[in-house]
């Protein structure tokens, strides 16, 4: 299966954004794989975790890092400078220790087995530490509900990974705001290390009706008019395709 509308030329932010709907299978597909890389995995990791051949695991792995070179550079750097100070500075300012590769000499055939494993976590550690960024935005958010009118009316339920869960009570205005304030919470990017000119951080807003189950995206900006006129059709085609 081939994503005709992304090339090395032109991989729009947007376009790598509808992957998520356009195609739903390969973008799971694409996440064990995916995972495993960002965190320093080689191709024989792909091979046992995910049961590529030789050949496709080496494509893989060469055409992701050739893909995120830039994140790759930023990353090399960041553990080099572990290396000369025995510790790695990830989001926030929080250090992580890293005596191990602080005290060897990483890349070649005599680097200790622990000084490697080592690296691979400090490495983990350097983009797991974004996570972060989901906790800011949920005090974030939280704060500004309960100096609104609305805070007997949404109530924080959980913080996970890289979504916020929120009992809200079903109203227009309060779902609107929701909508409005914690994509405003989740798109703040005034850190140096994560702003970027173009590529920018967001997020999502879904309401999750009857059940877990049952996904009902909204968008950003939407109207109140536009947002009735779509619960309708979510509430017409979910009656529908109960009553199949």
């Amino acid at each position: 299966m081939k994503i005709e509308e992304i090339s090395k030329q032109q991989a729009e932010v947007e376009i790598i954004n509808s992957i998520k709907k356009k195609y739903p299978k390969l973008r799971q597909e694409s996440k064990a794989p995916t995972f495993a890389l960002t965190y320093q995995a080689v191709p024989q990791t792909l091979m046992k975790n995910c049961g590529f051949s030789e050949e496709k695991a080496k494509q893989i792995f060469d055409r992701f890092h050739e893909l995120y070179k830039v994140s790759d550079e930023w990353v090399n750097n960041k553990l080099k400078e572990a290396e000369r100070n025995g510790y790695l500075t990830v989001a926030f300012g929080l250090r992580v220790r890293t005596n191990k590769i602080h005290q060897s000499i990483m890349g070649i055939r005599q680097t200790p087995r622990e000084a490697e494993e080592e690296r691979r976590t400090a490495a983990n550690a350097l983009g797991q530490s974004y996570c972060l960024l989901n906790n800011r935005a949920g005090i974030e958010f939280n704060d500004r509900v309960r100096k609104s009118e609305y805070k007997y009316d949404i109530r924080p339920v959980a913080h996970i990974h890289d979504a916020e869960y929120f009992l809200v009570k079903d109203d227009i205005d309060v779902i609107l705001y929701s909508n409005k304030y914690l994509i405003q919470a989740v798109s703040w990017q005034e850190d140096p290390e994560i702003w970027h000119p173009n590529v920018h951080l967001g997020g999502e807003f879904s309401i999750f009706y009857p059940d877990w189950a049952h996904e009902f995206g909204v968008p950003n900006k939407v109207s109140e008019p536009e947002l009735i006129a779509m619960t309708k059709q979510y509430i017409e085609e979910l009656t529908h395709g109960n009553n199949k």
